[in-house]
């Protein structure tokens, strides 16, 4: 019952500070950052280009915290990657031309790479048989921050510009550092207990790059990381391209970011219903239909022009992301091998922030080309194939099983 009672507190705290830092990374970038680095003078590829720098440390250390994690614990990655959290939205305070803001983006992006796998992991290792429900409830948290966060965005650089969207940020990042220093206060009673260091005796004796490399050899999970790469990749390009294309439309700042918010309010109710519903019914029909119903959004999207269809639109699209995304790291935690849930989940972690990272400068170019209808329009064509992707696997699983 107190192992319980310590897990529940857990799972809450990570909740409350990852709600807390995505907010602050959030803000960070939508829908203020094309924005911001186009008055810089950046150019619709170059805008792209700053906009994936945060997601290039994911590539780069996700799978290292998500191993040290499996060795070491979690409270000293966390407490890491909350620091940087709290400290970098000061250094958007001194930008001065494109160039140091993607650098600032870039140390921004080590924050969510290391806490982002190894706060799943921990929750995973707590859950049981309710690894869906309690990661969808972890991650509708944190779409609390990252749904606010536009709008507030929005409103703030109306009232102050980028300096006030900024220090908003920092002090949310503050906030969440301040929250897990409190939690950790008590050592006895935060003692690491996941799965990953009753674990430990086993991980030692694998090696980093064996350990790597079995995970990347192994299919199912690489399947549902590419598969994360493809919604991330939209994902990212999307949260890049229309505050653009609305801002062509003549839509003023304030209501971009709360168009961007609206399509993250069905994620916040409904993504722990859903990831209820992957316990129970399997989690690739559910990511199946959430791919589908993201390409018939993207595609409307981009035949359509006025805000009154957008608005739905958009929130269609919020209730297909978090069908996806309600099963993709449950399915990443259920195929993990004993003893590296956090290396499984920082695999994941790392493709998708592949994804991520060429979405909006692969999406920017078309878009330069072409136009920001051309660009939205291949969102669809990528999630469409993903989809089909999705369906065939699923259709050799149930033959083989049979």
């Amino acid at each position: 019952m107190k192992k319980m009672s310590i897990g529940l507190r857990m799972i809450l705290m990570i909740g409350c500070c990852g709600a807390l830092a995505i907010f602050s990374s959030t803000i960070s970038k939508s829908p203020i950052l094309p924005i911001f680095a186009a008055e810089l003078g950046a150019s619709g590829t170059q805008i792209g280009l700053i906009a994936s720098m945060s997601t290039i440390p994911g590539i780069l250390i996700s799978y290292i915290a998500g191993d040290m994690a499996d060795r070491y614990g979690y409270k000293k990655i966390l407490i890491a990657s909350l620091l940087i959290f709290a400290s970098a939205p000061f250094l958007y305070l001194v930008v001065q031309d494109p160039m140091q803001l993607g650098a600032a983006r870039f140390y921004h992006g080590f924050a969510t790479a290391a806490f982002g796998p190894v706060a799943m992991a921990t929750i995973a290792a707590f859950s049981g048989k309710n690894t869906g429900q309690n990661l969808s409830i972890y991650s509708s948290a944190t779409m609390v921050g990252r749904a606010l966060a536009p709008m507030v965005g929005g409103s703030a650089y109306e009232f102050g510009g980028h300096v006030s969207v900024y220090l908003i940020a920092g002090v949310a990042g503050i906030l969440a550092l301040a929250l897990a220093f409190w939690f950790f206060r008590k050592p006895g009673e935060t003692e690491d207990k996941s799965a990953a260091k009753i674990t430990k005796d086993q991980t030692e004796k694998v090696s980093f790059f064996k350990k790597l490399w079995g995970l990347l050899s192994y299919k199912p999970l690489l399947f549902v990381g590419i598969l994360d790469a493809c919604v991330y990749f939209a994902y990212g390009a999307f949260e890049m391209i229309f505050p653009l294309y609305a801002k062509q439309l003549n839509m003023s700042s304030g209501l971009i970011g709360t168009l961007l918010s609206i399509q993250l309010v069905g994620v916040i109710l409904l993504k722990p219903f859903f990831g209820r519903a992957s316990d129970k019914l399997g989690r690739l029909p559910m990511m199946i239909t959430g791919l589908l119903v993201c390409a018939v959004s993207f595609f409307l999207v981009a035949a359509v022009k006025s805000v009154y269809i957008l608005a739905p639109l958009i929130i269609l699209y919020g209730l297909g992301f978090a069908l996806i995304t309600a099963s993709t790291s449950a399915l990443a935690a259920d195929v993990a091998k004993d003893g590296a849930k956090g290396a499984s989940l920082g695999i994941l972690s790392t493709l998708m922030d592949v994804g991520q990272t060429l979405g909006p400068p692969v999406i920017g170019g078309i878009s330069d080309t072409y136009s920001y209808t051309a660009g939205i329009s291949v969102l669809g064509v990528v999630l469409l194939l993903a989809a089909l992707s999705c369906v065939i696997w699923h259709l050799k699983r149930k033959t083989v099983k049979a």
